[in-house]
């Protein structure tokens, strides 16, 4: 069972001087969202909120403030509210992440270790939103391969709009004063903030439609709810409700809040139209203020406990969420019992109330007491060590894989070779397997050759080939182009090793999740299927126009859980082919596990039965003998990855996959040779 949660958020800030600060409903307020957060991340799984909050009371505090600011001062200088923020915000962070990285060594598998380290300089850097964007993480996926800072995209967010932020605002100061506006300075703020705010959401909508797991982490689908604050900041400063109103308005929001996780699927409707919720429900409770009298939700958000919780609530924040993911870790990846869970959030609770004690209060101190300069080496001293040390491990890790690449005949390494000659493994010295597990996931299928180029659609519009390499001289006498997904990827070093020695030509025509059929496969997601169905409409055609001497596309496909199958739409895509007189040869897919191979060998060992697949449980001979179209062969793949009985995950001291299912490179370099033979018997050539 895995847990499906919602992404966490730091707390804000601490609250800027003047009369919100010393609001204590608004301390309740946070201290109501992290609980829910921690509670519905450990036990429920789904999304509170919460988040959402937070970064309303981002925007609620923080263009009120900086205007005030510059009103107050003729030489506003943008610089300093930002090193201020930065510095209140980076010792706990900071803190928090370098216990977060040595636990994650300690409890985590070294498959995981680039990973962290490279998750700890996104966060560093508060880019860690970006780099979540660019891996398209679903948070209806929630498991031990999490990573244990992933809390740190809604910081990011928020720190991206402290930077920018006291520049637009001095920006806009700047022209109104020299124009003699100054005057009008907030309705210009209310206007610009609402133009910003409306353009963000009609965003949201629109990136939410082409892809919901970018737009949860991108930072302009997110700026509506900051904006939606900084318009209440705006227009609610001078107004407050009546008793009765407030009362209702009040305990509106609190309510709303606290059954929003319940009712919506955040995780996969979020930031749209459906995040108003949380949004709304936290303007109900700043416009209520403590205006309810005795019946206003104020009493409850204003009660010490929750007062202590509030403080101490970014903490919470930034504790809880590596403690869970690293629980998942060491437990397998089930959701906590009752007990365990508990465990979990007093944990945070007692690590951040440490943490209050020992690094923001002190911070705060510090910048209450010093000139502003103070702050900025206060953030350089933090940073410098992680940084550091996060680019040092980088390159270490780089060096590594690349210090681990055996020449083709290398009898330490036979690859592939081995289970064709099992001799080879008896005259195979006693070495550690390669790739190591510490960089296994970054061994995927790859040309490095300058004489491998990349080319996109010259047209302009959505590229042909999202990866489309040609190697070898134009006038060569054979051309193969190789056609397909991932899974046809793994296929590139050994078809390029044959080219090469013959001087033939390769034409490769990579589309991640896309194959050489007329249908789709497994896109769930709008814009990637869009641009597949593009690709597969074209492709042929593309094809045709090199005019190859034989086409390699992927032949069979094992799905998750499944058996081997020759999909309907491959056979359709080959008769197109067919048509045209061009060759067509079906690669047969590799094995697919239950596990993840890598942590399978990190936990149990790299001859652990528990990390092997049987060919009888996912294969399908007969298949071998379908009915195909003229010039379709299907070329048997399975000798190179299984013996009679197993399909193991380490052969001639070389580890195969690097996941489920994909083949590492160093793997595929080792198949050329048993390729070869094999490629020329169907060709003829």
């Amino acid at each position: 069972m895995t847990v499906v949660a919602e992404p966490v958020a730091a707390q804000p800030q601490a609250s800027p001087p003047g009369s919100r600060a010393r609001r204590p409903e608004i301390e309740g307020l946070r201290a109501l969202a992290v609980a829910l957060v921690v509670v519905y991340h450990v036990f429920s799984g789904r999304v509170s909120g919460g988040v959402d909050v937070f970064l309303t009371l981002t925007g609620f505090f923080l263009v009120v403030t900086l205007g005030e600011r510059f009103a107050r001062t003729d030489g506003f200088n943008p610089v300093r509210p930002i090193a201020r923020s930065l510095s209140r915000l980076a010792p706990a962070a900071f803190v928090v992440l370098a216990a977060t990285v040595l636990a994650a060594m300690w409890v985590a598998p070294r498959t995981r270790w680039r990973e962290v380290v490279d998750h700890l300089v996104s966060s560093v850097t508060f880019t860690e939103n970006l780099r979540l964007v660019d891996e398209s993480v679903s948070y209806a996926a929630l498991n031990a391969a999490t990573s244990p800072m992933q809390q740190f995209w809604s910081l990011s967010i928020q720190v991206q709009v402290l930077l920018a932020a006291p520049f637009v605002v001095a920006a806009v100061g700047l022209l109104l004063r020299a124009t003699g506006r100054l005057r009008h300075g907030r309705r210009v703020a209310i206007a610009l903030v609402a133009a910003g705010t409306a353009a963000s959401f009609v965003w949201a909508l629109v990136a939410v439609r082409a892809d919901q797991q970018a737009a949860y982490f991108a930072s302009l689908p997110r700026l509506w709810e900051l904006g939606a604050g900084a318009l209440a900041g705006l227009l609610l400063v001078d107004r407050r409700p009546g008793r009765t109103l407030a009362a209702v308005l009040g305990w509106v929001g609190v309510v709303g809040l606290v059954v929003c996780g319940a009712v919506l699927d955040g995780a996969r409707t979020f930031p749209g139209w459906q995040a108003a919720w949380p949004v709304l429900c936290a303007l109900l409770i700043l416009f209520a203020a403590d205006a309810g009298g005795r019946n206003g939700a104020h009493r409850l958000l204003s009660l010490r406990p929750l007062q202590w919780v509030g403080r101490r609530s970014y903490g919470i924040y930034l504790w809880h969420w590596p403690i869970l993911v690293l629980y998942l870790v060491r437990t397998g990846g089930g959701r906590p019992s009752l007990v365990d869970g508990t465990a979990v959030i007093a944990a945070a609770v007692v690590l951040a109330a440490v943490t209050y004690r020992l690094a923001e209060r002190p911070a705060l101190d510090l910048l209450r007491s010093r000139r502003p300069a103070w702050a900025v080496a206060l953030v350089i001293a933090c940073a410098a060590p992680l940084v550091v040390a996060g680019a040092t491990t980088t390159a270490q890790l780089d060096r590594e894989l690349a210090g681990f690449v055996p020449a083709a005949d290398d009898p330490d390494y036979p690859g592939a070779r081995a289970l064709l000659r099992p001799a080879l493994m008896a005259e195979a010295g006693d070495v550690e397997a390669i790739p190591p597990l510490s960089v296994i996931r970054d061994d995927w299928a790859r040309l490095s050759d300058s004489r491998c180029v990349l080319e996109g659609d010259e047209d302009g519009g959505t590229p042909l080939e999202p990866f489309s390499c040609v190697r070898g001289p134009a006038d060569a006498e054979r051309r193969i182009v190789l056609v397909g997904d991932s899974h046809v990827a793994h296929w590139l070093h050994p078809v390029a090793q044959l080219v090469d020695s013959r001087g033939w030509q390769l034409v490769a025509l990579i589309n991640p999740g896309c194959n050489l059929s007329t249908e789709s496969e497994f896109r769930a997601d709008r814009s990637l299927l869009e641009q597949c169905e593009q690709w597969r409409s074209r492709i042929v055609e593309r094809i045709a126009s090199v005019n190859p001497g034989v086409v390699l596309a992927l032949g069979t496909r094992i799905a998750e859980g499944e058996r081997e199958v020759l999909p309907k739409g491959f056979v359709e895509a080959w008769q197109q082919l067919s048509d045209l007189d061009i060759p067509v040869i079906g690669l047969r897919d590799n094995p697919r596990h239950e596990r993840d191979v890598p942590d399978c060998m990190a936990e149990l060992g790299d001859l652990a039965p528990e990390c092997t697949v049987s060919p009888a449980d996912i294969y399908d001979d007969a298949l071998l003998e379908a009915d195909l179209p003229a010039g379709v062969q299907l070329l048997d793949t399975r000798p190179y990855f299984c013996t009679s009985t197993e399909c193991p995950s380490v052969v001639g001291n070389v580890r195969v996959y690097r996941d489920d299912s994909h083949v590492t490179n160093m793997y595929m370099r080792t198949v050329g040779p048993v390729l070869e033979p094999d490629l020329l018997a169907l060709t003829g050539w």
